[in-house]
């Protein structure tokens, strides 16, 4: 098995990821550079505010048009052909497009800069499946959270600097010389950088590719549906995120004019906080994920989008109560002004809360879905990006402009509208939910060391068995483990009121006595079986209840009668430092120790079908429990 380094600069200094991350930087520094400028020569040279108003428009549109029309082929492209060729061809042509462009803004021709804003459009949709479907063949498995951290604090660190340069040269004198050389520059470094990145064989050579806009647009979407519901809902979520994030950045100048009181450069500002606050919260989230991919943290992030943007839609007190302002404040007077300064703060919050929402989404994507499908089905998710933020734009003129509300009130509707999608999302697909509430419980209230979770399989059937501790060991399991676990549970447990919801959610096995309810018992039995043989992982707790006085209790040969219907691997795993917990049997009440007890999960290599005896298994867990014992000691 390879071995990888677990540190993000180790990954920025391996070659078989830094020439993608290098490539991807300044293709989005050169878009925002042009956009940028391109935006407010048009804007300048409108003879009134609505045809400067037009021209953006008809500028967003021609950019975003691609993902629509040709997302489809793009996707079929980048499935049936080696991705680092194709990467090479598409940053090639980065080179001419700019060449036009560098031409339109030198001679400041309005149609010839939309034209290069419709091919910038057109050659960043051929680009987004192959950057981020070529990930998952060049990073471990442990390493698609940072890789994504990575490319997303990288692009939005590149949209910012590429904004700002973009804004600030191309109204000097010399400005559209400079932007001229610039973009050109930037589109052979892009390009340069390309021919290093590895050679990526294509996941399905022999797919049909057409030309028809529609028929590739539905087989990307095909695509899409044939994946689980966590893929899906995963699409669903970065979408939203992205209508979120189109709405926030088009009203942050008016909020800050018309709210805050800002001038231009309290705009400029509130723009760096923001960006960069996603770039941090997209590095961050590798750290609390423990790099790993983390459901868990997705929901967290959900919630502090809600709040950030609901504490966002309040008003500064000094508005609130009354005081006018006759000028637009500097930065040093907004910083010093009542609570303004807090509202960076909320901008801020709002930036990490969404690095915390999407790197373990896209992650998860690039994760679960079919490798003959997955450019396809990237290609589909940028389809729904451009669409929600088409939608973004029809809402915000439906809620400012028709129905005349203020920029508070559509953030405070937007806060409202998340936590409803959110909350879709989460019902939809539990597991999500599932794992925020084991993040809390043993990543905060706890603190976990794992080991050997490498020895639990990527993908295929296994049994996990383990020693049986307290009520929630298998929620540790759970948090060890890269993939779901469905557990065994004993039926009157898995019926109580207060936690059937639970374990309902987790897909868990309730079982009982066989000579209380033969029926369950056996039905429990199918039921594992069948997990089995769809693939999944199986948890059970062979000693078949809590230990009464912390040791390892004689293994039941319900795991050999499993085994023996199912043959499939069976990982063994030691659970440490919960004895003596709120939750185990030593004590009915004792709260969580408040500087977090140390909870070990030590799992063991697989053990063959035809080895997995229970006493051998015991053993097994015994051997785990020793090993733990000399590193603590």
């Amino acid at each position: 098995m390879k071995t990888h380094s677990t540190n993000q600069s180790g990954l920025l200094n391996s070659k078989r990821f830094l020439p993608l991350f290098i490539t991807q930087f300044f293709s989005a520094v050169n878009d925002n550079v042009y956009k940028q400028s391109v935006l407010i020569l048009l804007v300048f040279q409108a003879a009134t505010l609505a045809d400067g108003a037009l021209y953006s428009n008809i500028a967003a549109g021609l950019f975003i048009l691609p993902f629509f029309l040709f997302s489809g082929m793009a996707g079929q492209l980048a499935e049936k052909t080696e991705k680092s060729k194709l990467i090479r061809f598409v940053k090639l042509c980065e080179i001419p497009i700019m060449v036009v462009g560098a031409l339109s803004i030198y001679t400041q021709s309005i149609w010839l800069m939309l034209s290069t804003i419709f091919f910038m459009g057109f050659q960043s949709t051929f680009f987004g499946p192959l950057k981020y479907s070529i990930l998952p063949q060049h990073v471990a498995p442990n390493e698609l959270t940072k890789a994504n951290g990575l490319v997303e604090s990288g692009t939005f660190v590149a949209i910012l600097l590429g904004t700002i340069f973009g804004t600030y040269y191309i109204t000097q004198d010399v400005g559209p010389e400079i932007i001229s050389i610039a973009v050109l520059v930037l589109a052979v470094i892009g390009y340069v950088s390309s021919r290093f990145i590895p050679i990526s064989a294509a996941n399905e050579p022999n797919l049909a590719f057409t030309y028809n806009i529609y028929t590739s647009t539905k087989n990307v979407f095909s695509a899409l549906n044939s994946q689980t519901e966590s893929v899906g809902k995963s699409v669903l979520g970065i979408s939203w995120f992205w209508l979120i994030g189109a709405i926030v950045l088009t009203t942050l100048p008016n909020y800050v004019k018309h709210v805050m009181g800002g001038n231009e450069l309290v705009v400029t500002s509130a723009l760096v906080v923001f960006s960069l606050s996603i770039a941090i919260g997209s590095l961050l989230c590798e750290k609390l994920s423990r790099s790993r991919i983390e459901l868990g943290i997705v929901p967290f992030g959900a919630i502090l989008i809600t709040l950030f943007l609901y504490l966002l839609s309040i008003e500064p007190a000094i508005l609130s109560y009354g005081v006018q302002i006759d000028e637009l404040l500097t930065l040093k007077q907004v910083l010093n002004t009542g609570d303004m300064r807090w509202h960076f703060v909320w901008m801020a919050g709002i930036g990490i809360a969404s690095g915390f929402y999407t790197v373990p989404l896209y992650a998860l994507i690039q994760q679960r879905t079919e490798e003959a499908c997955r450019s396809r089905v990237i290609a589909a998710n940028n389809v729904l990006n451009a669409l929600f933020m088409v939608c973004s734009a029809i809402l915000s003129i439906v809620i400012l402009s028709i129905l005349e509300w203020s920029i508070s009130e559509l953030l405070l509707l937007l806060a409202g509208l998340n936590l409803l999608i959110s909350v879709y999302i989460y019902t939809k697909v539990p597991e999500f939910f599932l794992r925020f509430i084991i993040y809390i419980l043993a990543i905060c209230m706890y603190r976990v060391k794992t080991r050997g979770e490498i020895n639990i399989p990527e993908e295929g059937a296994a049994v996990i068995v383990a020693n049986h501790v307290s009520f929630v060991d298998w929620m540790f399991i759970l948090a060890a483990s890269p993939r779901p676990i469905r557990f065994m549970v004993f039926a009157p447990i898995y019926y109580s009121p207060a936690l059937h919801w639970l374990f309902k959610m987790a897909k868990a096995i309730p079982i009982d006595s066989e000579k209380a309810n033969p029926e369950a018992f056996k039905k429990a039995f199918d039921d594992v079986a069948e997990a089995l043989e769809r693939g999944e992982l199986v948890g059970i707790f062979p000693e078949g209840k809590l230990t009464d006085d912390g040791c390892v209790d004689m293994f039941r040969r319900g795991i050999e009668r499993i085994i023996e219907r199912t043959p499939v691997a069976v990982v063994p795993v030691h659970l440490g430092g919960l004895w003596g917990s709120m939750f185990s049997r030593k004590t009915k009440w004792q709260l969580p120790r408040l500087k977090w007890s140390l909870v070990s999960v030590s799992v063991g290599e697989p053990v063959t079908a035809n080895k997995a005896k229970a006493d051998n298994l015991r053993q097994r867990v015994l051997d785990l429990k020793l090993l733990y014992s000399k590193d603590n000691d």
